[in-house]
């Protein structure tokens, strides 16, 4: 994951939270809160694997510049986390349950770590890795979708 790629991803997340600031409290019909509930989720299991991901770069060996991309990389999970709080008590969902998820998350990424630490790399990436990725650029779209009720299946 390169370190521009970061940069421009973090606007993306705060974008999604300025949205949520915007937005007035509703009704939601059972789609769009499970719409939003499934995004909230998502946002938390990532969040959860930029902070593991941001601790794993800060200790590897290598040069100073780490420190600024285990930096950006806890920024962004921690932009992540909050949006999943954000989007989860929109509907409803209190901050506990958010955390609660996360921490079931990490605790699932440790365990898949743990399981086979020669290709851990390769399955975190692709369990995780990519679709996080994927959802910094698209959470706020899915966002805007589903509170104008354009739902789409993600």
């Amino acid at each position: 994951m390169s370190t521009s790629y970061i940069a421009r991803s973090i606007p993306a997340a705060l974008v999604g939270g300025v949205l949520l600031t915007i937005m007035s409290l509703s009704t939601h019909a059972d789609g769009k809160r499970s719409g939003l509930d499934d995004l909230s989720k998502e946002m938390s299991t990532c969040s959860a694997y930029y902070s593991l991901l941001s601790a794993v770069v800060s200790s590897a060996q290598g040069p100073a510049a780490k420190v600024q991309v285990a930096g950006r990389i806890k920024e962004t999970g921690q932009a992540m986390l909050l949006q999943a709080i954000n989007v989860a008590n929109y509907i409803g969902i209190g901050d506990d349950v958010v955390m609660q998820r996360s921490q079931a998350a990490m605790k699932a990424m440790v365990a898949t770590i743990n399981s086979d630490p020669p290709n851990s790399l390769a399955v975190m990436h692709s369990k995780y890795g990519q679709p996080c990725d994927e959802l910094l650029q698209s959470a706020p779209k899915r966002f805007a979708d589903l509170i104008s009720g354009e739902h789409q299946d993600y």
